[in-house]
């Protein structure tokens, strides 16, 4: 009985002690107890955790303890885990975890007891695979392990005795082989090609020998004779071998589809996808020689993408009629998107008919956009923000107070791919009008970014409040002065590269709010004399990256002479390709290009796109902080480009 009293006590004591804790005390005791689990002092790390049983992140202590200490036996625990925090996303974490411990370990049972379907993960799908043929169901299991099979790329390793099991027992057949390899020839893949090969019988492994050979050297195809008549094996592989010939040479390319046209009776659909290719080789190599062909072929092809790239290399040449023409041609639906009204415009006023261009613009200058404030511009008239703010109905999230203290804590302990990753389960489970309010919630809490979330989820696309946030002004105005930039396009710059996401980390590299790469920050810091900045891991740091950010354009600036539409261009695409665009006689009007041209033309589809939000975002911008509103200055209006 006294043991009992003091085994009652003493958990009574825990609690009140828990109870008793304020918040930053509890912050201070989980950060302890993380400190103590990187350290891998678990039991330490476990008693700091049973001090704070409520606070909205015990759970991930719970997981890393789970994670450290997996064990045949833990199938109880982590199903235990998985019951009590359904929508964790650190739940979908520890199932993956592990499914990869119980593969590892070969405990097939206790993989399928756990996970019985199959799993989307190719690694984890092999395991199961591979499980279902140690608990004999290798028949059943083996049209899942077909699909996996049939691939132009390389699997997992945890593929591999599946696929020495179905080749042993003549599952995996001379046609299953020689199918894969199509699929190798398709993707390019050498390296799987070669180790085909090796798997074949001696008539197909002579024939694959050839393709292998032309794959290497596609200039081979003219006098091959591979592809005589379309019962041939080797025909499936002729639309990649032209294909691939135009890649290394346009006029080859050509020269081969239409030697094989005549000889093999393409059908259609194969016609049609070999000419998209070469059309879209044409316009992207700038092989004027071949338009003839090309503008033959485009209506025949039937694709809206491939007409708006002939419109735009029109536009390189100032070729007004080849414009009006070429626009004529797009879809009804298509011809009605702002950007083509915008050139529809254009060609009538080039053709002097202002008051039917006038008539143009008016239908998009009340639009918030790129092409709204272009025409807004042309005729002279306000830009219209459109603004429907959202209002403050907060008390609507009440019921949510427990996800929005665990959404602070993710903030305050600097969790942020989880952040992200909970913020958006949260949106989703959430209809418009609550979304709104969360990203209204996010913004008067200052996380710009998981406001920019909500305002895209929510699709409220008038609400600049959320939309467009005004994030720690006094870094940014501090920025814009030391360097005499406008704050509002650093605005809106960062609100194109991060959407103000401090921690930011592109696959490319880049960092941070304004996404530099650490080799052009680096340079930058050596250039303006910040010694502070030391190490890449810095660039997370919202004082340091903005500096830097605005130092870098404020340099290219100064490279272009003031012209924030080079400048722009360039901080997204580096200066030496911007310097090649402009200085490239090929491919361009001799006498240079109108700034609106000049844009529209621009080579790469993300930097086009990224000039021109940048440039929008700043009006908007210029409306939020109340600074008067202006597209273009007259200098970069009349420059030619």
């Amino acid at each position: 009985m006294n043991k009992i009293f003091i085994v009652c006590l003493y958990f009574f004591s825990i609690s009140a002690l828990a109870a008793s804790f304020s918040l930053d005390q509890q912050r201070e005791i989980y950060s302890q107890a993380r400190d103590l689990q990187k350290e891998q002092k678990w039991s330490k790390a476990q008693a700091q955790a049973k001090l704070i049983p409520d606070y909205p992140l015990t759970y991930l202590l719970d997981y890393y303890q789970l994670k450290a200490s997996f064990t045949k036996s833990s199938l109880a625990a982590v199903r235990a885990y998985l019951k009590q925090y359904p929508n964790r996303r650190i739940s979908d974490d520890l199932q993956r975890d592990y499914l990869y411990y119980l593969a590892k370990n070969e405990y097939w049972n206790e993989f399928l007891s756990f996970y019985p379907k199959l799993p989307n993960t190719p690694s984890l799908k092999c395991s199961h695979i591979k499980a279902q043929i140690k608990q004999g169901a290798s028949a059943k299991i083996w049209p899942a392990a077909r699909k996996v099979w049939l691939s132009g790329f390389s699997q997992p390793n945890a593929c591999d005795e599946v696929f020495d099991h179905y080749k042993s027992n003549k599952k995996i057949s001379a046609k299953l082989i020689w199918k894969r390899f199509e699929l190798a020839y398709l993707n390019n893949n050498k390296g799987i090609m070669s180790y085909l090969i090796s798997l074949m019988e001696a008539e197909d492994k002579a024939l694959a020998k050839k393709l292998y050979a032309l794959n290497k050297h596609p200039e081979k195809l003219l006098n091959s004779q591979l592809f005589k008549n379309r019962q041939q094996k080797s025909f499936a592989f002729l639309a990649t071998s032209i294909k691939r010939l135009a890649r290394k040479e346009v006029s080859s390319g050509l020269q081969a589809f239409s030697i094989y046209q005549k000889k093999a009776a393409f059908s259609l659909q194969e016609e049609i996808k070999i000419k998209r290719y070469l059309a879209s080789l044409i316009l992207s190599r700038n092989e004027i020689k071949h338009f003839a062909w090309l503008d033959t072929e485009l209506i025949n092809i039937g694709d809206s993408s491939l007409i708006e790239r002939r419109i735009r290399y029109a536009i390189k040449f100032n070729s007004w009629k080849d414009i009006e023409h070429w626009l004529t041609k797009l879809p009804p639906a298509r011809k009605q998107h702002q950007k083509w009204i915008y050139w529809q415009a254009r060609v009538l006023e080039n053709n002097k008919q202002y008051v039917q261009a006038n008539k143009l613009y008016q239908k998009i200058a009340a639009e918030r956009t790129y092409y709204g404030f272009l025409a807004a511009q042309k005729l002279g008239v306000a830009y219209q923000l459109n603004a429907q703010l959202v209002m403050d109905q907060l008390q609507s999230l009440s019921y949510l107070q427990a996800e929005l203290a665990h959404i602070e804590e993710l903030v305050f302990n600097k969790h942020n791919s989880l952040l992200k990753r909970e913020w958006e389960a949260l949106l989703k489970r959430r209809g418009g009008r609550q979304q709104q309010q969360l990203g209204l919630y996010a913004f008067q809490k200052g996380w710009a970014h998981l406001s920019v979330l909500a305002s895209i989820r929510s699709k409220s696309w008038d609400a600049l409040n959320i939309r467009f946030p005004e994030v720690k002004p006094e870094l940014f105005l501090a920025n814009a002065d030391k360097y005499q930039l406008d704050s509002t396009y650093l605005y809106a710059i960062t609100r194109q590269e991060s959407s103000f996401d401090e921690y930011a980390n592109s696959p490319v590299g880049a960092r941070g709010y304004m996404q530099l790469m650490p080799q052009t920050a680096k340079e930058t810091a050596r250039k303006i004399g910040l010694k502070e900045y030391k190490k890449k891991a810095q660039l997370t740091q919202g004082e340091i990256n903005v500096q830097l950010g605005s130092a870098y354009f404020d340099m290219l600036l100064k490279r272009y002479e003031g012209n924030r539409i080079l400048a722009t261009a360039a901080y997204n695409a580096g200066p030496h390709r911007v310097d090649r665009w402009r200085d490239k006689k090929k491919g361009r009007a001799v006498q240079g290009l109108a700034m609106d041209s000049w844009i529209e033309t621009i080579p790469y589809n993300e930097t086009r796109r990224y000039v021109k939000n940048v440039l929008a975002y700043n009006v908007i911008y210029q409306h939020i902080l109340d600074k008067p509103l202006e597209f273009f200055n007259a200098k970069e209006l009349n420059a030619r480009y």
